[in-house]
This record gives C-alpha cells, sequence and structure tokens, in this order.
C-alpha cells in the first residue's frame, strides 16, 4: 500500500474505535439533552425525582466526557496522520492544513442542523496542534497537563470579572429559535455557532482545555501507551484507581461547596478537573474490561461505531435536527435520551451493515478524498 493513503479498516487499533464508540454515545445522548433544554426554556417545568435522576446521572457519567475524550483520541489520530505522512516523504503542514480546512466545511454543513456542532473546534484547535508537532514526547505530555491544570485558574479569574458569558447573543438565538420556522431553526444554529459560542468560557477556556487533551494524546501514541497497558496491566489498574479516587474527592468537593457556598471555585474552578478524572477512570475502566475478553459483543457494537465517527455523529444531528427542533416533540427528557439510545443501537446496525460491503463511512471516504486529493476505492 502507498504510504501516502489513509490506514485501512483492518491496519486501525481496536482499543481506539471502541472509545470512539463510547465517546460518540456519551455525545449523543448529551446533545440530545441539549436540544430538549432548548425546546424547554420557556416552559416552566416541575422537574420529577425521575427527570432530576436522569438528568443527574448523565450529567455525572457522561456531560463533557464524550468531546474530551474525543479530543484526546484526536490528537492520538494527528500524531498517527502525521507520522505516516512524513514517513512518505510528504510536506506534512500543507496535507494537514487542507485535511482541517476540509473539517471546517463538514463542520459548517453541520453546524445547520447543530448549533452545538464540535467540528469546528477540532479544525480550528487541529491548525494550533500543528505548532506543537515537533515537540519530543516528554514536552508534549508536560505541556498537556500544565494547560489542564492552569487552565482552572484563568477560568475562575475570568468568571470573577463577570467575562465568560454573553446573555445577549444567547438571546438572540433563542429569538430566532422560537420563531419555529426551517429557516430560523438554521439561522438559530448558526448563531449559536458563530456567535454564542464565542464567549469566553467557550472560545478560550474550552479551547485550552482541548488543546491540552490533544497534546496529550499525541503524546500517548509517541510514548505508544497502549502497547505499555497491554504489557503492564498494573499500570492501567493504578491509573484507574487514582483517577476514581480523584474524581470521588472532586465531586464530594463539588457537593460541599455548593452546598456551604464556599469561595475555592473562585479562585480555582473544580469543573473541568472533575470532568477530565471521570472521563479518565471511565476510560481506564473500558480499556480494562476490554483486556479481560469479557463484553464482547458490546466492544464490537462500540468499535464499529467508532470507525464511523464523522458519518454518525453528522447523522446523529440531522436525526435530531428533524425530530427534536424542526417538529419540537412534546416530550420529556427521558423520552429525548431513550431515542439518543436507539438512534445509536440503530447506527450500530447500520454501520456493521455498511462495512461489510465499503472500507471507509461514507463521510470518512469523502474527507480522505478531499484530504489526499484522489479518489480511493469505497466499495469492497
Amino acid at each position: 500500500m502507498n504510504k501516502n493513503s489513509p490506514v485501512l479498516q483492518d491496519q486501525r487499533i481496536p482499543i481506539i474505535d471502541i472509545l470512539r464508540g463510547w465517546a460518540l454515545f456519551s455525545v449523543v445522548v448529551m446533545n440530545y439533552a441539549t436540544i430538549y433544554t432548548w425546546n424547554t426554556h420557556s416552559i416552566k417545568i416541575e422537574t420529577d425525582a425521575l427527570t432530576s435522576l436522569i438528568e443527574s446521572i448523565s450529567e455525572v457519567i457522561l456531560g463533557s466526557k464524550g468531546w474530551t475524550l474525543l479530543a484526546i483520541l484526536f490528537g492520538f489520530s494527528f500524531s498517527i496522520l502525521l507520522q505516516k505522512i512524513s514517513s512518505s516523504g510528504q510536506p506534512t503542514s500543507i496535507f494537514f492544513i487542507k485535511r482541517m480546512l476540509w473539517l471546517f466545511v463538514f463542520a459548517f454543513v453541520n453546524t445547520l442542523f447543530f448549533g452545538g456542532d464540535i467540528l469546528n473546534d477540532y479544525a480550528f484547535m487541529g491548525l494550533i496542534l500543528l505548532l506543537f508537532y515537533n515537540l519530543n514526547t516528554r514536552t508534549l505530555f508536560i505541556l498537556g497537563i500544565t494547560i489542564l491544570l492552569l487552565t482552572p485558574f484563568l477560568q475562575s479569574f475570568l468568571g470573577r470579572h463577570h467575562l465568560l458569558f454573553t446573555p445577549k447573543n444567547r438571546d438572540l438565538f433563542y429569538e430566532f429559535y422560537d420563531k419555529n420556522t426551517f429557516f430560523d431553526y438554521i439561522k438559530a444554529n448558526l448563531i449559536m455557532r458563530y456567535k454564542w459560542m464565542l464567549r469566553l468560557s467557550y472560545s478560550v477556556i474550552l479551547h485550552l482545555i482541548q488543546l491540552g487533551c490533544f497534546l496529550i494524546g499525541a503524546a500517548l501514541h509517541r510514548s505508544n501507551f497502549f502497547s505499555i497497558i497491554n504489557n503492564n496491566p498494573r499500570f492501567l489498574k493504578k491509573i484507574f484507581w487514582v483517577s476514581l479516587s480523584l474524581s470521588i474527592v472532586l465531586f464530594i468537593s463539588q457537593i460541599l461547596i455548593e452546598k456551604y457556598e464556599w469561595e475555592f471555585n473562585t479562585y480555582y474552578n473544580l469543573f473541568y478537573p472533575e470532568i477530565l478524572c471521570i472521563m479518565t477512570f471511565i476510560t481506564t475502566g473500558i480499556i480494562w474490561m476490554y483486556n479481560t475478553g469479557k463484553a464482547k459483543s458490546i466492544f464490537s457494537g462500540l468499535q464499529i461505531v467508532g470507525k464511523m465517527t464523522l458519518t454518525n455523529y453528522i447523522t446523529q444531528n440531522i436525526i435530531a435536527f428533524f425530530l427534536f427542533i424542526n417538529l419540537k416533540v412534546d416530550w420529556p427528557l427521558y423520552q429525548y435520551i431513550l431515542i439518543a439510545i436507539l438512534v445509536f443501537i440503530s447506527q450500530i446496525i447500520f454501520s456493521r451493515w455498511w462495512l461489510k460491503k465499503y472500507n471507509y463511512g461514507l463521510l470518512e471516504w469523502l474527507w480522505r478524498c478531499l484530504s489526499y486529493g484522489k479518489i480511493f476505492s469505497l466499495k469492497k
């Protein structure tokens, strides 16, 4: 195979696709739950016990865990791709810039259907990540950890000065969203993505967290992390137990801070440290269970979905647009979550069928063709 060509399905790392699948599940559940809040923002709803329980569980287990994990996996894949391109003798920067610019195109199309799109951020931060490509593994890891540890200080600083939010752009989003017409929904999505989401809590804080995750992901690839934990399962278990312990401490701390109105978060915001610790213990727990050889059917389903992450992600948002946004169904939260689960299961079935006939997901194939500037065989 030509070195300057995409990785074939049988050359992929199974656990990476499994983790992508899990992250995609987290994203679809939380995105659909987010749309529920859009549809009910002007309605006074008395929260029942079931809704409160669903909100609490989904927020703790899934909230922001999907995109942070995907950011680490993006950095991991970034390192693989540029290493492969570099070994082929091709100019890495030109190729990767072209690839990210095409991702912007996919992101814009996706934004028309869902204003909370994350692809714009991967494309933008992917270009920034290119600046760090020549750093060694140790430097990438230290820099990534440093960014993740220091960003909560900046978040608290901006919060103390009331610079994190922009109610004006939020109100503009709802102004169009509440007009209840097809094109106004699209306008609302564009406003959310390209105006409301430019607030400092997103454009600065989230992007710094994303960059930190990217750098750690790249360092994990450079250090052959998955080979290390396969040969040293005790190391994996240590990461699991340490991250679980920190998650419990941070979770309880947040409860106490809120209950007793302590000012700790005004100086060091624990929001992202808690998210990253929970994401780490869940991720290492998945890897640990996968390595035991148990729950093979579940991991097989996650893996098959993860092979078509781009296609499945955008498809999830298109379904949500026509079902939840365009129709604005009057359903309780648990039905939104149930639909998210059913959509994900249907994507497992579809992805399995599709990849029996084709080498790549449809959008993955198109992105590769546009990135490499040549047509690859789609059908097997």
